[in-house]
């Protein structure tokens, strides 16, 4: 692992606070390769070179959402909920975690890292609820935090002025997540949707305050003017903007226009789209199909669309890439 901030881990594995098991893959086998002190302290000692299976077993971990088999689970860990079925280990009966799996770069095997839940998150349910938040932000934070702090020890030990922008782009991180989850945590007074709003207006403002690299956005005409909260409206265009650019790459086209048969409007990409399959999960809060990402922006885009009054699908763009619609305004 290396502190810098383009990496899927900044930091060791005896840096993290939270429970971690280093893993490779043995002839198809995923064995232990390490696991940090918390890990031990929560769940027990691990013999390096064990089998991952094994372990799950040892410490009756198991996976009550997510698919059954930790082995195999790659990538596509980004729901899973571990439950410690008995009180023999350092973790209580009960206990409950979300489980990540992050993949080694340029080779197999990686690292699983284990967040506590709170107390009945997803006991009653297969849905992550807002509950959790505080606990998946607990993790996000931590990740342009020690950015922040990698680069200021970088910028010290060398004098290269050059850190500290990527302090600077870490903090601006740091606050987009803060946001968020005071958004997610705030009740229904968070949105007063009682001025009126030009859509084409919102959409220029909103553009000019997200990082677009060599982006473009096309906006087509007529965008109705509407009721809403013009701040939130904002922060709901900034949001898909940046969802864009970070899974279409920073030459994508971003293209908002009127729908022609309801009232609203949409927001295209021409990037790599979204499986039909998890279209029903993007707005989960914790859902993300990026390692870098928090799982929440998306979360955000439907909880202000909720709060409007207003309907929210997600579907393919006529490049093949997202297109997410917005129904039910009411022009002015």
């Amino acid at each position: 692992m290396t502190d810098d901030d383009t990496t899927t881990e900044p930091f060791t594995v005896e840096e993290w606070p939270d429970p971690v098991c280093r893993f490779r893959d043995d002839d198809g086998t995923s064995v232990v390769e390490g696991v940090n002190e918390a890990f031990e302290t929560t769940f027990g000692p691990v013999t390096p070179g064990e089998r991952v299976r094994r372990v799950f077993e040892t410490f009756e971990l198991s996976i009550v959402l997510g698919p059954d088999d930790p082995t195999v689970v790659g990538t596509e860990a980004d729901r899973l909920i571990v439950e410690a079925r008995t009180g023999a280990s350092g973790a209580r009966s009960g206990d409950r975690f979300l489980l990540r799996v992050v993949p080694a770069d340029g080779g197999s095997g990686g690292v699983f890292l284990f967040n506590p839940l709170p107390a009945g998150v997803a006991r009653e349910t297969d849905e992550i609820g807002l509950d959790h938040v505080a606990s998946v932000i607990s993790h996000d934070l931590r990740n342009p935090l020690d950015v922040a702090k990698a680069r200021l020890r970088a910028a010290r030990d060398t004098g290269e002025t050059e850190h500290f922008e990527h302090v600077a782009d870490a903090h601006d991180r740091m606050e987009r997540i803060v946001e968020d989850v005071l958004t997610l945590a705030r009740g229904p007074n968070v949105v007063q949707p009682d001025e009126r709003v030009q859509l084409s207006a919102a959409t220029e403002r909103a553009w000019a305050t997200v990082e677009t690299d060599d982006a473009d956005i096309v906006v087509e005409e007529p965008l109705p003017t509407v009721l809403a909260d013009p701040d939130r409206l904002g922060r709901l265009f900034e949001n898909l903007f940046r969802n864009a650019i970070e899974h279409g790459g920073t030459a994508v086209t971003v293209t908002v226009g009127p729908l022609e048969e309801a009232t609203g409007f949409y927001v295209a990409d021409d990037g790599q789209g979204i499986q039909p399959e998890r279209r029903e999960r993007v707005f989960d809060p914790g859902f993300s199909t990026d390692d870098h990402g928090t799982g929440i922006g998306l979360s955000i885009v439907a909880r202000i669309v909720d709060l409007h009054g207003w309907s929210i699908v997600v579907t393919d763009s006529t490049s093949r890439g997202a297109r997410f619609e917005i129904t039910g305004l009411e022009t002015v």
